[in-house]
């Protein structure tokens, strides 16, 4: 289902993808825990929903631990990218002590499904070429095929080609697509939030992974603005040097002002060029 909020921003509930009206084609993916978040605040518009439900509804239901540091974390991308695609307003408010609420003044339109139209039409076309091709299919029958064998053999082995194409590249788009990154919260190392790609933390020594991840990120000290985060990856591009190791990326990240994007660059600020 597709909502559309003051005619500027559409969530698909059912995806969990936030995209600008006007540029549908460059949607933004949230996680599932984000995209729950926002379904249970819409669901109550207007109204205050506990911290505590929220746990409950968003997080504890689907066996997943919930904190205080995840929901805040949520809010603050569900803000950010909201912001991004171009909402001034203040969606989503904070109600000191007791919970958040998505706001009244807010429009929220339901998408209209196109499926039920598209039904309807298909039916009446089919109906009509039914009726129209009714007498010739009758004629055919009196009079024999229209074309030759050899023609027809040569119509159904194109279509079969066709298909058989159709189905290889269908399936090598889905072995080659790119996947998806998600980004989890782990902790704080200075005044940044550490994030870090939740594929990483599939493996059995996840939580000494993520300790040691931690330890390592606090010592280095790094500081952050109000709008950047500390982001680590795994990259493949370049091999080390023994294949039994892992190489790992800490870069800190921020929001390109007036942009939907964002920039990751070293812990130490980009060296500022000077015109004399």
């Amino acid at each position: 289902m597709k909502f559309l909020f003051n005619k500027q921003v559409i969530f698909d509930s059912d995806t969990g993808l936030l995209a600008a009206h006007d540029q549908q084609d460059d949607p933004v993916q949230i996680s599932n825990p984000t995209k729950r978040l926002l379904v249970l605040l819409l669901q109550h518009q207007g109204e205050v929903v506990n911290r505590e439900i929220i746990f409950k509804k968003v997080w504890d239901d689907f066996g997943m631990v919930s904190s205080n540091n995840n929901l805040n974390h949520c809010i603050s991308k569900l803000r950010r990218i909201l912001r991004n695609l171009g909402m001034e307003e203040e969606i989503i408010t904070t109600v000191p002590k007791m919970g958040f609420m998505f706001q009244q003044e807010i429009e929220v339109e339901q998408c209209p499904d196109p499926v039920g139209i598209l039904e309807d039409e298909l039916g009446m076309a089919l109906e009509s070429a039914t009726n129209t091709s009714a007498p010739s299919m009758a004629t055919s029958r009196q009079s024999g095929p229209s074309f030759p064998r050899p023609v027809q053999a040569y119509c159904w082995i194109s279509v079969a080609v066709a298909t058989l194409t159709l189905l290889a590249s269908t399936w090598f788009w889905y072995i080659n697509r790119p996947l998806d990154r998600k980004e989890v919260f782990i902790g704080e190392a200075g005044t940044c939030s550490v994030l870090i790609s939740d594929n990483l933390l599939h493996s059995n020594d996840a939580p000494s992974f993520k300790e040691g991840v931690l330890r390592y990120a606090r010592n280095l000290k790094p500081h952050c603005t109000s709008d950047q985060y500390l982001l680590v990856i795994k990259s493949r591009s370049f091999k080390t040097w023994s294949q039994d190791l892992s190489r790992l990326y800490i870069m800190r990240c921020g929001n390109l002002r007036d942009s939907k994007a964002e920039v990751c660059w070293s812990l130490s600020e980009p060296v500022q060029s000077s015109h004399s």
